[in-house]
Formats: C-alpha cells, sequence, structure tokens
C-alpha cells in the first residue's frame, strides 16, 4: 500500500499488458497492442505481431503515469485514463527549439521539409518551418506537452520462472519461434543454458540481444550467476538415392 492506495505489484513484477494509447487533444492513436483497435482505427499492420507487451514494474521502459496507473490494477482488470504531460512524454521546452542555418543542412545532404525528421549533431529533431535562410526545428519529443489518453489492461500476473524467461529472450531476440529455444535452469537455479535453434543462429544482432538478456537475468533473478547460450549444428541427412530409372532398352 502507497499513500493509502492498495497495491497489487510492486517491483520486479512481471506483467503482460494491453494498451492503447492516443492523444487527448486530437485523437491522434499513438499505439495500440490490440488488433481490434488496430483496424478501428485504420492503423492495423499485417506484419506487426498484436499480442500483451511485457511490462516489468518498476523498469521505466514505460511512460512513468501508466505504470504508475498499472501498479493499482488487478489481474485482469481493465481501465482507461488520462496520463498528464510531466508523466508521459514531458512539457515542452522552447529551449529545444532552435534556429539553423540551411547551408548547415546542405553541408548534411539533407533537404529540410516542415515535419521531417532529420538528425542533427546525433539528436532527433522535427523540422517546423524553412524560409529566409534558416530552419527553425524542434528537439521536444513530438509529444511533448501532449495529455496522453490510455486504455490498458492486465491481462496476466506471470510468476513461473521459465515463462518469465521465455519472456525476457523474445523481448531481445525479437523472434516469433521463441517455443523452439530450449531453456534449462539447473536443480540450484544459479546456471542457465539456453539452446539457440539453428534457423535463429544468424539473427541481426544476435550477440547484443544475448548481452542484453544476460543482464535482464542476471538483474531478475539474483540467483543465477552463470548463462551458457548453446549453438548446434547438425549434420544434414543425404537424400535418399532415387530410383534406378527404367530401362529404355527396346526387346
Amino acid at each position: 500500500m502507497i499513500g493509502g492506495v492498495n497495491m497489487p505489484f510492486s517491483n520486479g513484477d512481471f506483467l503482460l499488458v494491453h494498451y492503447t494509447a492516443k492523444v487527448k487533444e486530437t485523437g491522434e492513436i499513438i499505439d495500440t497492442t490490440i488488433e481490434e483497435d488496430a483496424k478501428n482505427y485504420g492503423i492495423y499492420s499485417s506484419e506487426r505481431e498484436y499480442e500483451p507487451i511485457l511490462v516489468i514494474i518498476g523498469e521505466g521502459r514505460i511512460v512513468k503515469g501508466l505504470e504508475e496507473k498499472l501498479r493499482e490494477l488487478n489481474e485482469g482488470e481493465e481501465a482507461v485514463f488520462e496520463v498528464p504531460p510531466e508523466k508521459a512524454y514531458g512539457a515542452r521546452d522552447p529551449s529545444k527549439i532552435k534556429r539553423i542555418p540551411l547551408r548547415e543542412f546542405a553541408k548534411a545532404n539533407i533537404e529540410p521539409v516542415p515535419g521531417k525528421v532529420v538528425e542533427i549533431n546525433g539528436l532527433p529533431a522535427v523540422v517546423r518551418e524553412v524560409g529566409g535562410g534558416r530552419v527553425l526545428v524542434d528537439f521536444n519529443h513530438p509529444l511533448a506537452g501532449k495529455v496522453i489518453e490510455y486504455k490498458a489492461k492486465v491481462v496476466k500476473h506471470v510468476t513461473d520462472e521459465y515463462e518469465k524467461l521465455k519472456l525476457l529472450l523474445k523481448r531481445r531476440f525479437k523472434t516469433k519461434s521463441i517455443d523452439s529455444y530450449d531453456i534449462k535452469l539447473s536443480d540450484d537455479k544459479t546456471s542457465l543454458t539456453v539452446k539457440i535453434p539453428e534457423k535463429d543462429m544468424l539473427l541481426q544482432d544476435i550477440q547484443l540481444a544475448k548481452r542484453a538478456f544476460a543482464r535482464e537475468v542476471f538483474t531478475y533473478f539474483p540467483s543465477i550467476v552463470k548463462i551458457s547460450f548453446v549453438e548446434e549444428l547438425e549434420k544434414q541427412q543425404k537424400a535418399e538415392a532415387k530410383e534406378e530409372a527404367p530401362s529404355s532398352q527396346t526387346e
């Protein structure tokens, strides 16, 4: 209980969450994990997998106001609520709006067009205006200053260790075939072995994924002190010899 409010979930809890987020002022949909909502709002993509996302309470990977509300919900409960800018993407900061000489964009081979997102000194910015030989760019987050309306549901509170590990694997390895990964914990739960299927051995940035997965496992599973990634290749069996073709000789 925090401030007299019952909090079903605490730091480190693994939740599977469905949500739809939109800008309150305009109704613009920011994102959704719900296929039906995606179709209703005209943002459906056949290339995307619509399913609940993994949220680890206290991890800080999602909007602060969303996480605070999830702490209050029970498993299976849904809520519609608003998140103010200071607990979403921050207030707009006028100091982050700057005018840059147009020639600087020419040097970088960038054509500044209003509304276009460009990268300046490694930072993303939105082009607001172009004129008089100068470009007005905005380094604020595109959703800064916006009130965000969420519809969120705690689909499941995940407590099984193996399910947690597979969720971490899926998040980092970004593969749809996560059930083909073989995961084994030692009897004393200090050692974890992950067998990677052959078809995923060449996944892009797989070495970075391994390190990120290991870092999270060590954080959320304190008893685990060693992780082994196993990659095995099996010799392909030769195809059966073709049946001997019938003789073309005539009697």
